[in-house]
């Protein structure tokens, strides 16, 4: 049994290495996944992830943009010293367009990607034509559990165990996942819960996330670095944000609060709010048959394409 999970390890390790580039930038090695043509859409990827979340970019490379997605510095092949603070993690995405001849890109920052998405909007105005904020950090940020639940809950074991609870009982593994990820009473969750099992492309977002995440001791160095420094947030330069940008959040985020929304719209200058209602931290799977993701795209049409 050791030896099969052993080489189920190795086989998701070279397939996450053959979707990926590593490329030496003038700030240090990155990596990075690359589908599509331009105009591209940059990825700023949650916590923890990498480069594997370049399939959240997939209804992007639907209408037509292409996407860029760096493994943020601490996940994956790119090393933490490229990059250990957001001001960093934004000069090394710079440095990689500049590496790849890429010139000005739409940021597309979700979750724990927040930070570095915004600095590198403040820090490159002449990079950026577009931002979208979706479910983003935007201030300081510190998880409503102990640090000892927050290590146990992203350990490897627990990684394994919950990729076999939605594997095994979908049902439980849903449930689990929105009760941890929402603050929907417990009514609007069971009929969420209904909602994503009877939606195939829904389980698949799921499937994506949870089954086939990369192994958690190859996120560990990013994931401990970006909890070090969420806490750390004293200001974020949301005022020196300059290019149109949109703001979708959903009301009922049990992971980053609507706060978070609230704090962006009033410090980035002519921020566009979407507000989910009822809306959880996968805006995908949330109420609302899509109406943000559309806002989304058409937002990148008016200001990416020209």
């Amino acid at each position: 049994m050791a030896f099969g999970i052993r080489t189920g390890r190795q086989r998701a390790i070279d397939a996450l290495n053959a979707a990926s580039e590593v490329v030496e930038t003038a700030v240090g090695p990155v990596e990075y996944a690359l589908r599509g043509d331009a105009p591209y859409v940059v990825i700023f990827h949650g916590t923890p992830q990498s480069h594997h979340a370049s399939f959240i970019g997939e209804p992007m490379e639907a209408a037509g943009f292409g996407t860029i997605t760096p493994s943020r510095p601490g996940f994956l092949r790119t090393p933490l010293e490229t990059g250990p603070s957001f001001e960093e993690q934004a000069d090394a995405v710079a440095a990689l367009l500049d590496a790849l001849e890429v010139g000005q890109v739409a940021g597309y920052a979700i979750s724990g990607g927040g930070p570095s998405g915004i600095q590198f909007a403040a820090r490159h105005p002449d990079r950026v034509r577009a931002l979208i904020l979706e479910v983003a950090i935007t201030q300081r940020y510190e998880p409503e559990v102990s640090d000892l639940m927050v290590k146990v809950s992203m350990s490897s074991f627990v990684q394994w165990l919950s990729s076999v609870i939605m594997k095994r009982f979908p049902r439980v593994g849903v449930a689990q996942f929105l009760a941890m990820e929402s603050t929907l009473e417990a009514m609007d969750r069971a009929r969420v819960v209904d909602d994503i099992l009877a939606d195939p492309e829904k389980m698949a977002v799921l499937e994506n996330l949870i089954v086939q995440s990369p192994p958690m001791d190859l996120l560990r160095a990013g994931f401990d670095n970006d909890l070090k420094r969420f806490r750390e947030i004293d200001q974020l330069p949301l005022d020196q944000v300059r290019c149109p940008t949109l703001l979708a959040y959903g009301t009922h985020d049990g992971d980053v609060p609507f706060s978070h929304a609230e704090n962006a719209a009033q410090g980035i200058p002519n921020a566009e709010l979407f507000a989910v209602e009822n809306g959880w931290h996968l805006l995908a799977l949330s109420d609302g048959d899509g109406a943000y993701l559309e806002a989304e795209i058409d937002f990148l049409r008016e200001h990416l394409v020209r």
